[in-house]
């Protein structure tokens, strides 16, 4: 210990010695983490990085740290290792909204209706509504616990020459529209839907869109409060379409095995006429090096016709930035100053230039050079009047999304509908915290 106190001191007076040459002392940097799901060599990613690496230009005593992971469960998986370890990123992104209930309670998260109402026109930037998206007092919390960064529109995405080959004249509007344009896909030696079943998310994005269009947002929202449970005959319905696509011939041979990664591959090389997917699927499409991008549009996910009152229910995702709560004062005022860079105007159209995401946000336009499917979806998007986002985002039960996800995989395999609803259900009985 001595010796290290004798060479700190010779350190320090030579540094004394050059301080007219260089300064002695640089204040310690404020640290701060950075983490979502935009990673590797998306658009969005090397967005996202650019502005990183400006705003610490700008701001040499902050350093951010990018965690970002690409793959869902490998990121959560992440996150939950870091909020038990206590080591909560200080900007995260987290999909459900009602599972923020016990963080904002614990105080894992921050509430930001102070710094909003402290920054009017900062505030005034978001979307009418946008920020209602995150309030939290339906779920006896007070308070905005997230900051709204993208929508997410789920459509149906589409080869127009494979439709073409297979006779369909138009999209389909009505379910029974798309079981027929499934068959003629069929009978033309062309698979209707390319699916990476692997990764659980994606047929439970097919079943969150069925179930928005057969019970609708308020069905939905009954559904994670538990004034519905999934062992109701509608849900397990919804259950039973989505099983009996398979049994259509709406996807390929083992889907269940083939991962997202196959599924893209398949669909933009023309191998699949098919795609259930969101708007930010748009720009990764666009990053590739497809030869038939002119050939791809979008629909609306078709409707019922025996529930025509859910017709022009859209399954919107609002993905947003929570921000931790438990962060230094110094942590806190750096974080903030860098979600105010990251949701400036300037930064929020360099973002939809660069990567074509649809922003919740005032006075953006869609690129005057975008592709025109983007155009398309940005004014699409403008005509949604009833959206609903993800079943689970409505849930407290924080093993929701694996278990209804696994378990919908395990039904595409084997299992039944009402197996399925079955096992479901009794997670989030032991699951769902008692209110």
């Amino acid at each position: 210990m001595k010796t290290g106190k004798k060479v700190l001191g010779a350190v320090l007076a030579a540094a004394m010695a050059l301080s007219s040459i260089t300064p002695v002392f640089a204040a310690d940097k404020v640290k701060i983490t950075f983490m979502s799901r935009d990673s590797g060599d998306t658009p969005m990613a090397k967005v996202y990085e650019d502005q990183i690496a400006a705003f610490m230009e700008e701001n040499p005593d902050i350093e951010v740290q990018n965690d970002s992971v690409y793959e869902e469960s490998a990121y959560n998986n992440k996150l939950k290792v870091a909020l038990s370890t206590g080591e909560t990123p200080n900007i995260f992104y987290y999909p459900a909204i009602a599972g923020l209930k016990e963080w904002a309670q614990n105080g894992v998260l921050l509430d930001l209706t102070d710094s909003l109402n402290e920054d009017e026109e900062w505030k005034n930037t978001f979307l009418d509504g946008a920020l209602d998206t995150y309030d939290l007092s339906a779920y006896g919390v007070d308070g905005i616990y997230a900051l709204p960064n993208e929508l997410n529109v789920d459509a149906i995405f589409y080869n127009k020459a494979l439709f073409e080959k297979a006779g369909i004249e138009k999209t389909p509007e009505t379910m029974d529209e798309l079981y027929e344009d499934i068959d003629k896909l069929v009978a033309a030696g062309i698979t209707p839907f390319g699916v990476g079943g692997k990764n659980t998310w994606v047929m439970g994005h097919i079943f969150n869109n069925i179930l928005a269009k057969r019970i609708g947002r308020d069905g939905i929202i009954k559904l994670g409060t538990g004034e519905k449970k999934w062992t109701d005959d509608d849900v397990v319905e919804c259950l039973q379409i989505t099983k009996d696509l398979k049994d259509k011939g709406a996807f390929a041979e083992g889907f269940e095995g083939m991962d997202y990664n196959t599924q893209m591959n398949q669909f933009l090389t023309g191998e699949v006429a098919m795609i259930s997917h969101s708007s930010p699927i748009i720009p990764e499409m666009f990053n590739s090096e497809s030869e038939i991008l002119d050939d791809i549009s979008f629909f609306a996910f078709p409707y019922f016709e025996d529930k025509p009152e859910y017709k022009d229910t859209h399954v919107v995702y609002t993905s947003g930035w929570m921000l931790s709560g438990t962060m230094s004062d110094e942590e806190k005022e750096a974080t903030l100053k860098l979600v105010k860079y990251m949701t400036s105007k300037e930064s929020i159209q360099e973002r939809m230039n660069a990567a074509m995401r649809v922003a919740p946000y005032k006075d953006i336009d869609a690129p005057e050079d975008a592709p025109q499917i983007f155009k398309d979806m940005v004014e699409y998007t403008g005509t949604i009047t009833d959206s609903v986002g993800e079943y689970f985002d409505y849930d407290t039960c924080s093993t929701l999304v694996d278990t209804s996800r696994n378990g919908i995989l395990n039904m595409m395999l084997s299992d039944s509908a009402e197996n399925t609803a079955q096992t479901i259900q009794a997670d989030i009985d032991a699951n769902r915290p008692q209110s």
